[in-house]
């Protein structure tokens, strides 16, 4: 029944919810602003109650939710790979996390999504994709806790954000080149190799240093690496097999880089590169690069929160186009290319070259002007 109104000005309703290891009866108290308020609150619960919400569960945190349904999968023989996915799923939630499930709304999540979409604690935007796959992981733990500790699904009613662009295909700008040439970096090495060689960031994973032939200023291709299975695997196409003549420039500087490990590109341990590895050391490598030509090094890159990005960031995919771009300025066939890029069809090559025609056809035709100007007097 609902008592009279509080000091603290609010009305409360008592439920009996059941009896302790004494016999005595227990209760949960409801408030509200009004009578009719504290009741309804109390009418609700015990509608909860009716269809098979467990008090004992009430304050579940969403964390819990989340490893109920992760036990759940588990149960199913999922593979690790999927279970660790809904881990990471988890974890982007964040403050979140410690809060029951059962008081959090639609808005909370939205927030949360809109924020990942973004550039957030100096990390990149989540994909659309993963954003998806989280809001997904989300909803199915909401389901699995309907009724015993929530009563409806608040992730339903969420949208997912559209997230970080779809990955960039044109080429960096000079500039980005010369921050590549110049900037110290753990990532520099994997940058310089795929700005200069196109490398595919699979096959540039898999390249051993007996792959590299510094003195004929070659690197072999002959393997790529499999980031979802984790292993080695045969390159994309039979033209991915393929040797690759490397420029002076890379030559140059990979002789400067020649270590004890057996792969060139390795983590700090001296393991292979797995995708995590990639994605936390292109993060960091962004990260200094806006700090030092974003800030001109007046803000540190470990500032709470991060700091907001000033550059253009770029992906290793976009340093291999890079590269197709810089043949065409250098005036290498399409055919010569097609074979350095190791593309199965060569109509891919020409796409890129005719492209770059239609961008760059009005310089062109400016040389001829200039040309014909000093041909003519």
């Amino acid at each position: 029944m609902a008592n009279k109104k509080g000091s603290d000005g609010r009305y409360r309703y008592r439920v009996c919810i059941g009896k302790d290891e004494t016999g005595k009866p227990k209760y949960k108290s409801f408030y509200g602003s009004t009578a009719k308020a504290a009741r309804a609150a109390a009418e609700a619960y015990r509608t909860a109650l009716g269809k098979g919400m467990d008090p004992a569960q009430s304050k579940a945190t969403l964390a819990t939710l989340y490893d109920n349904l992760i036990a759940a999968k588990t149960a199913k023989g999922i593979g690790q790979k999927s279970l660790d996915r809904y881990e990471d799923n988890k974890n982007h939630w964040g403050p979140l996390l410690d809060q029951p499930a059962a008081d959090l709304r639609t808005a909370d999540f939205q927030r949360v999504l809109n924020s990942l979409a973004q550039w957030h604690n100096g990390k990149p935007p989540l994909s659309h994709f993963t954003l998806s796959n989280l809001r997904s992981s989300a909803k199915a733990a909401y389901k699995l806790a309907i009724p015993e500790v929530v009563q409806y699904n608040p992730i339903v009613k969420t949208t997912c954000p559209a997230g970080a662009d779809p990955e960039h295909r044109e080429p960096i700008t000079e500039e980005q080149q010369q921050w590549i040439r110049e900037t110290p970096h753990r990532a520099q090495r994997a940058a310089m190799l795929l700005l200069y060689s196109g490398l595919r960031r699979g096959e540039a994973t898999a390249l051993t240093w007996a792959d590299v032939d510094l003195k004929e200023a070659t690197i072999t291709v002959h393997s790529g690496y499999n980031f979802k299975d984790k292993k080695i695997k045969d390159p994309k196409t039979e033209a991915g097999v393929r040797v690759v003549n490397i420029p002076k420039i890379l030559v140059d500087y990979l002789k400067t880089q020649q270590d004890d490990c057996l792969y060139v590109l390795h983590t700090v341990k001296g393991h292979r590169m797995t995708e995590q590895a990639w994605k936390t050391l292109w993060s960091s490598y962004m990260a200094d690069l806006n700090a030092k030509y974003g800030y001109h090094g007046e803000e540190s890159k470990k500032r709470p929160g991060g700091l907001p990005m000033r550059i253009e960031p770029f992906t290793p995919h976009q340093l291999r186009h890079t590269f197709c771009t810089l043949m065409y300025f250098a005036g290498v066939d399409v055919l010569t290319a097609r074979d350095q890029m190791g593309h199965k069809d060569i109509s891919v090559t020409l796409g890129i070259y005719t492209s770059l025609d239609k961008k760059f056809k009005k310089k062109k035709i400016n040389r001829l002007d200039s040309y014909l100007k000093k041909q003519t007097g």
